[in-house]
This record gives C-alpha cells, sequence and structure tokens, in this order.
C-alpha cells in the first residue's frame, strides 16, 4: 500500500498534539514580531495592547486573587493590588505594586526591564509552590534573583514561609525602587533586604574572590563580595544563602553562564535553588546543562504541584492563547554539595 493512501487516525493523542503544535507556532510569531518591534522601533510598547505585538493574552494560572486597592497614594503611573490565596484553610494576601506605564523599546532592552511590565506565569507558579510548601523557607537565609518589578514569590516567602532573612534582587535599578515600595506596603522593611544585582558583575566577582582563596582555607562563613553593582555601593551580599529563587530569567542566553555562576557562588553547601521557567525552545535544557556541568546535582520536574498541573492540562483543552513552551513553568532544583578537601 502507497503512503499516500495510508489513513491517520485522528487519536486523541494525535489532537492534542496538533493542536500544541499549532499554539506554539503562533506564540512563537508573535515573540519574533515583538523581537522585530524591540530592535527597531523606539515607539511606546503598550503591555495591555490587543495587537499582535503583545504576548500577554495569556496572564495567569489563576492561583492567586488579584483585586485593585483603591488607594488616594496612587500616581497614574501605578496601582496597588492584593495578591491572596486560602490554602488549607489559611489566609495568604500581600499587596503589590504594579506599573501601568508603557515602555518604549530602549526600556525594555536596557537592562532587561520586562520584569517591569507583569507578574509572570512563571513567578505566580514560584511564589504558590512556596506557599504549599512553607519548610523549604524556614528558618534559611532566602535569595531572590531577577525578582522584577514584585519579586512575589521573595516577598510572600518573606511573609509566610518563616525564614531567617530574605534578600531580593533585581538587575534594574526601577524594579528594584518598585520592589522597595511593595516591602515598605507590607511592613517588612526592617526584614526584606532590596538589592540591585547584575549578574554579569556578580559572577565577575565571585570568579575573582574564588581564584583568590584558591589556596586558602575556606572561610565558614561564606563569600564576600564588594561594591560589584555599580548603582548601589552599599550593595554587598555577605555569607551564603540557603535556598535561592528564580522564576523566568533563562531567555537570554547571554546571560546563562553568568547566572549559573551567581547561583553556585552564592548558595551554600547542601542548600537548594529553585528555578523555574518554561522551557522555551532550548533555552530551559541548556541551563539545566549548564548548571550541571559547574557542579549542581540537578533535578527537573514537570509536575511539581497538582493544582498547577491540573491548570495545566485545562488550559490546554479550553484556551487558544496557552502555548506550554512559553507558558508553562517547569521546575529545576539546584542542590550543591559540599565538597571534601582532598587529602
Amino acid at each position: 500500500m502507497s503512503e499516500k493512501n495510508v489513513l491517520r487516525l485522528e487519536t486523541p493523542t494525535n489532537i492534542l498534539e496538533e493542536k500544541t503544535e499549532r499554539k506554539r507556532n503562533t506564540a512563537q510569531r508573535r515573540w519574533r514580531i515583538l523581537a522585530k518591534a524591540l530592535t527597531g522601533s523606539q515607539e511606546p510598547i503598550s503591555t495591555d495592547a490587543d495587537d499582535e505585538v503583545s504576548v500577554r493574552r495569556f496572564t495567569s494560572f489563576d492561583l492567586l486573587e488579584i483585586d485593585r486597592l483603591e488607594d488616594p497614594r496612587d500616581d497614574p503611573d501605578s496601582g496597588w493590588y492584593e495578591y491572596s490565596a486560602i490554602l488549607e484553610n489559611m489566609p495568604f494576601s500581600v499587596q503589590i505594586r504594579r506599573l501601568h506605564k508603557s515602555f518604549t523599546a530602549n526600556e525594555l532592552i536596557g537592562f532587561n526591564n520586562t520584569g517591569n511590565v507583569c507578574v509572570w506565569p512563571s513567578e505566580e507558579c514560584l511564589a504558590y509552590y512556596l506557599l504549599r510548601n512553607r519548610e523549604i523557607c524556614r528558618n534559611r537565609r532566602v535569595l531572590e534573583l531577577g525578582g522584577g518589578m514584585s519579586c512575589l514569590a521573595g516577598v510572600l516567602a518573606a511573609k509566610y514561609c518563616d525564614p531567617s532573612d530574605v534578600t531580593v534582587t533585581d538587575g534594574n535599578v526601577t524594579s528594584v525602587d518598585n520592589v522597595r515600595c511593595i516591602v515598605a506596603r507590607n511592613g517588612m522593611a526592617d526584614f526584606v533586604d532590596c538589592r540591585v544585582v547584575q549578574w554579569a558583575k556578580a559572577a565577575r566577582a565571585i570568579r575573582t574572590a574564588t581564584q583568590a582563596r584558591a589556596f586558602a582555607h575556606s572561610h565558614s562563613n561564606g563569600l564576600r563580595v564588594k561594591s560589584w553593582s555599580g548603582n548601589d555601593t552599599a550593595s554587598v551580599l555577605e555569607n551564603l544563602y540557603d535556598v535561592i529563587l528564580c522564576a523566568d530569567c533563562l531567555f537570554f542566553d547571554e546571560a546563562r553562564s553568568d547566572l549559573v555562576e551567581t547561583i553556585y557562588g552564592w548558595l551554600a553547601n547542601d542548600g537548594l535553588a529553585l528555578v523555574m521557567a518554561p522551557r522555551r525552545g532550548s533555552t530551559f535544557k541548556k541551563f539545566a546543562e549548564a548548571a550541571a556541568k559547574r557542579g549542581f546535582i540537578a533535578r527537573q520536574i514537570e509536575r511539581y504541584d497538582g493544582k498547577i498541573w491540573s491548570r495545566h492540562l485545562e488550559l490546554l483543552e479550553q484556551s487558544q492563547e496557552y502555548c506550554p513552551d512559553l507558558h508553562y513553568p517547569i521546575l529545576l532544583e539546584l542542590t550543591k554539595q559540599k565538597r571534601t578537601p582532598p587529602g
């Protein structure tokens, strides 16, 4: 029988695969349009525009309830929102300041400012995951890298997961200024430290410090790095962190090795880094490979929470805008084992 005469059975699996592929192609086309706009146009790009440039057609897994707060202190470019959830009959809530302004291409490209545009699904899922697994951060030193405009995961961990202390960071000054407002609004200014951290500078300082002490006895209190931020001379991260959080920070290939080095340099022995991001083609895979090569024990988990997984399956069936490759976050657990000195 010739190949052209063979009938292709339309099984549920085939139908689901074709639907997923169509969504992936559509979503990737929108990302290409956005990339073209960012590199070739100086016109403002609205984050709410209902056109092909916007990739915010899928915005949330609806894990947290979001309510706009009326506040006379609001300015035209921002607004306050309450993010809340009830888990195991316990209420959780935090107030988040969201920026409403439109960003020019230069503002988005400058130093990655995309985190100021919105709370991305990966940050939402990581925040929800921490609320469901509060023991991860209990009595631990917690650091969030690349937290964007809200550092939602780090802020919720600080408020409800009983860490010993929390540092939240982003590479963009606008993001960190916004997070400082959020931390103050939620009454945690004396407990949560907000810093500007650019991975390239941090990684360079970590490599330099590591080389300098290569033949010296390792200090039990960790690695001290001074004056690497450029924008904030007070930005000195001392000691190491037991838990490092990172949501949707893997989409820049050129930053991959610096992010891996920053996590490795600041994670304590036997510490845990939770990296959550969608696959986005091969970007997730390449990061996981780079982390393993650096010396991490890497564990990739696709089904890490029952509710998030159920919501993912619902969206596959019901939403034309949802593309797993771009929207469903995979959890990567990175652990750093203590090295035994030779001899």
